[in-house]
């Protein structure tokens, strides 16, 4: 695995997340005006090359905090940091930091989300002054469409983008999901297909399997698993199998 793969592999796990009533869960969710949510994650990744070509495997913790300015628009931060199991990192000091905006809009049942997020690390505190001096930093996007159809069911599709900015080079990856939810009061559920793909020059595609479970340990606490599988793509002659499981705990305040 090169330098770069790692670095891009390490800012995807650090943030990646499965995020309108009391629904803490849902992919549309924000916090009303005022409010504060705080979202604990740990997590585990692991992925097997075929051919006896070794694994990539790592823990890793996050803290995110989002606000909502208004009933619609939120602000949050993130603060992440991927725990060294192999002795391919420095140490297990090695930080991740993340600042991004999420606004919704609603026409009767039709939902619509947008989000940025700007995300950034410092190489030589991964893999010491072997890296590069410049910070690693990437921006992306995202834009969801859902349909609420009551009795807590919202079925949606998603698309994401971004790159790493201030770099020569730099690829766009691109990400494309459908999925449903369903809240029952005391639980949640959440199901998708995802295909991650580039196609700057190269065609790379992944398919993956993601889900998550949460139970509601009070109105605003809720406690979950999730986990993504890696199905088929590009990759699938090389990867033997890949996954990421953890734990998650939201709160709101």
């Amino acid at each position: 695995m090169t330098y770069k793969t790692m670095l891009l592999t390490t800012a995807a796990v650090l943030f990646a997340s499965q995020a309108m009533a009391a629904d803490l869960t849902n992919p549309f969710y924000v916090p009303n005006e005022g409010q504060l949510v705080s979202t604990t994650n740990a997590g585990y990744y692991r992925a097997k090359a075929k051919h006896d070509a070794g694994v990539l495997e790592g823990y890793y913790a996050a803290e995110t905090l989002e606000y909502g300015l208004n009933n619609n628009f939120s602000i949050n931060g993130t603060l992440a940091n991927m725990f060294d199991t192999q002795g391919v990192y420095n140490n297990d000091h090695n930080f991740a930091y993340q600042l991004g905006a999420k606004y919704n809009t609603r026409n009767d049942n039709v939902l619509l989300q947008a989000s940025v997020n700007y995300a950034t690390l410092d190489p030589q505190s991964f893999v010491g002054r072997a890296a590069s001096n410049k910070w690693y930093k990437r921006l992306d996007g995202e834009v969801k469409l859902g349909y609420d159809m009551g009795n807590g069911l919202t079925p949606y599709a998603s698309y994401a983008f971004g790159s790493e900015i201030d770099a020569a080079d730099r690829e766009l990856t691109q990400s494309a999901s459908v999925g449903v939810h369903k809240y029952a009061g005391k639980y949640a559920l959440d199901l998708a297909v995802r295909y991650d793909f580039v196609t700057d020059g190269k065609n790379t595609n992944e398919w993956w399997a993601d889900a998550a479970v949460d139970y509601y340990l009070k109105d605003n606490v809720a406690l979950g698993v999730y986990g993504s599988y890696f199905l088929d793509g590009s990759y699938s002659k090389n990867v033997d199998y890949a996954y990421d499981a953890g734990l998650r705990l939201k709160v709101l305040f």
